[in-house]
């Protein structure tokens, strides 16, 4: 069951990567007026908001095992997010953001062009994740 959970919140992020993509490219219009920086500053902060609202739910639904849903959520939202955003953002795919606190130190680590080996160091942990409940029965 922990699989179609993890599958959901996938969809989820992906969804929440797409509009926050969205508003990135809302930026241009803000030199027209019609948009104000705070307004989409306000989209990134309130899509975090709404990732974590989507997984409690989850990881109340999963009962005992509710740390799992967490842990695999935080994982599937590292490995997927700046891959998705930059996709529909029109980034280079490479491109590890450089505004955020959190950006900031992936780029420390990773470099600025590292969005894909973040991801993939992530998605290897998530991957070895699952396999350890597989193998513990967890």
């Amino acid at each position: 069951m922990i699989f179609i959970y993890q599958l959901y919140l996938l969809i989820v992020k992906l969804f929440l990567a797409g509009k926050d993509a969205s508003s990135y490219l809302l930026k241009d219009k803000i030199a027209s007026g019609s948009l104000t920086n705070n307004r989409i500053q306000r989209w990134h902060r309130d899509g975090v908001i709404l990732d974590v609202l989507t997984t409690l739910p989850i990881a109340y639904l999963a009962g005992t095992k509710w740390w799992q849903i967490i842990i695999s959520s935080v994982l599937l939202r590292l490995s997927t997010f700046d891959l998705a955003f930059n996709y529909w953002g029109g980034l280079d795919i490479h491109h590890l953001g450089s505004t955020a606190w959190a950006d900031k130190q992936f780029a420390k680590i990773f470099g600025a062009s590292g969005a894909v080996k973040k991801s993939l160091f992530f998605l290897t942990l998530l991957v070895l994740l699952n396999i350890l409940k597989v193998i513990l029965k967890t």
